[in-house]
């Protein structure tokens, strides 16, 4: 007589399956989708085994076996413990600093004067594809007043950003927008690099943009070309808690001087406060 078996999950012999023709698999029922490990199925014949085969068992008819030996038998779970690292609050301002401004040797170097006033695209940096756009772009930020005194070097910023702009490649990606879109993103960008704008800000983006026609502020656009040219915001997560919101462009020829002063001031005293936290920590194991 032909007799079946199934071999479990802990490969122990389960008991006698059903005949081969009211198999679930040939009757039309799909199998779960849950992955229930796999079955071995034995044909013996007076005792002697003449053939077997290995398959899901998933859609086999004996999920809810498979079920309770998984139940009988847990999976422990990994012990998982998380270790917080935190950077003291002095250090992790100066490495803010110095992505704002490009570097440790550009943070050392670091002082407020103030940008050349209108200094002239350089349209000889730029790349061949990128220069009628460009200037056409140019055209339109000589068109947009700045209601800050520091008027004349926010103009050199917009342009020398266009100039990263276009070798960033954003230009190219953008040569199907708008021009006084991606002036609006450019002012933006700038703007909001410099602290110019955002909560607790002098100025509004409106007033910025006026005269462009664009209804709407280009965070998006803006900030995609913050990242393009700067990198990652701040790749330690979150920044300091004390740091201004900015977007970081990792430059300090992107900055104006008035910018640049209050950075002088992070800088000193977030030095001062590394030093005092080392003198102090060098005391305690002297």
């Amino acid at each position: 007589m032909a007799e079946r078996w199934l071999y479990g999950v802990d490969g122990g012999l389960q008991g006698s399956l059903p005949p081969w023709e009211t198999d679930p698999w040939t009757d039309g029922i799909s199998p779960p989708s849950r992955d229930l490990g796999t079955l071995t199925e034995i044909v013996l014949i007076d005792g002697q085994v003449v053939d077997s085969r290995r398959r899901p068992v998933s859609g086999s008819g004996y999920e809810c076996a498979a079920l309770e030996l998984e139940y009988s038998h847990p999976q422990t779970q990994p012990r998982v413990e998380r270790v917080i690292v935190r950077e003291d609050p002095s250090e992790a301002m100066v490495h803010w600093l110095q992505r704002v401004v490009g570097g440790e040797g550009p943070l050392a170097a670091l002082h407020d004067d103030p940008l050349p006033a209108s200094e002239p695209l350089e349209v000889d940096r730029l790349p061949a594809s990128a220069r009628d756009l460009a200037c056409t772009l140019d055209e339109h930020l000589e068109l947009v007043g700045t209601p800050t005194a520091v008027g004349g070097e926010l103009l050199t910023a917009y342009r020398r950003l266009l100039v990263e702009a276009s070798h960033a490649g954003i230009l190219h990606l953008w040569r199907e927008v708008a021009p006084e879109r991606i002036t609006a993103a450019i002012i933006h960008c700038v703007v909001k690099a410099n602290a110019l704008t955002g909560s607790g800000a002098p100025f509004r983006v409106g007033d910025f943009t006026r005269g462009l026609g664009v209804p709407h502020v280009p965070t998006a656009r803006s900030s995609s070309l913050a990242r393009a040219v700067g990198g990652s915001q701040w790749p330690h997560g979150r920044s300091p808690v004390h740091a201004p919101d900015v977007y970081v462009l990792g430059d300090a020829d992107l900055l104006v001087s008035r910018f640049r002063n209050e950075l002088l001031t992070y800088r000193d005293l977030a030095l001062a406060a590394a030093k005092a936290a080392a003198e102090s920590a060098e005391e305690a194991t002297g």
